[in-house]
């Protein structure tokens, strides 16, 4: 029973089951079901070459049905869905166009690594210091003030003042992550 794409093909979406998107394209696949889960890798901020893999669209994959062929009755039962995706009586159909442009984003294990560059902080960047005594103050970033230690301006007290503290604890250099654009 595999699916494969036909004039009366369909790409659906399937809703699955909380964080078990993996579990249902594995257990639709043997089934003979086509089906394609776009995967993001983010670099974690906190250890840099360092990857956490990550649902595009979280619970919902996409899979391949012809309804005239295919036996889509057990797909809400499978093992890590919920249902399959309709608006009113109807299945939500995915355009051709939509899941080949994806497609087009993705490395072969249907994976798009978000690319995640450092620089410096420059003069009125807005921050949250990450460490220390002001753990969670927002403020905004002034200057470096020698090898270790930045100037930084913040809200204590309903006043504005000015503040060095230890470039670790503002995190050093800023993390900017490449939006994915559709």
């Amino acid at each position: 029973m595999t699916s494969i794409k036909t004039e009366n093909s369909k790409w659906l979406l399937v809703y699955t089951k909380a964080r078990e998107e993996k579990r249902a394209k594995k257990n639709l696949e043997n089934q003979g079901f086509e089906t394609f889960l776009p995967m993001i890798a983010y670099e974690k901020i906190r250890q840099p070459k360092s990857f956490s893999l990550e649902p595009m669209f979280p619970r919902y994959l996409f899979i391949i049905i012809n309804a005239e062929r295919d036996n889509w009755a057990h797909i809400k039962s499978t093992r890590g869905v919920s249902h399959l995706v309709v608006f009113g009586d109807k299945f939500a159909e995915v355009p051709n166009s939509v899941v080949a442009f994806l497609k087009t984003r993705v490395d072969d294990n249907d994976i798009v690594k978000q690319k995640v560059t450092r620089q410096e902080f420059l003069k009125g960047d807005k921050l949250v210091i990450k460490k220390g005594i002001l753990k969670g103050k927002e403020a905004t970033f002034l200057s470096t003030t020698g090898k270790q230690r930045v100037r930084i301006l913040l809200k204590l007290m309903n006043k504005l003042i000015i503040a060095e503290v230890p470039g670790h604890d503002v995190g050093g250099r800023k993390a900017i992550i490449e939006t994915f654009k559709l």
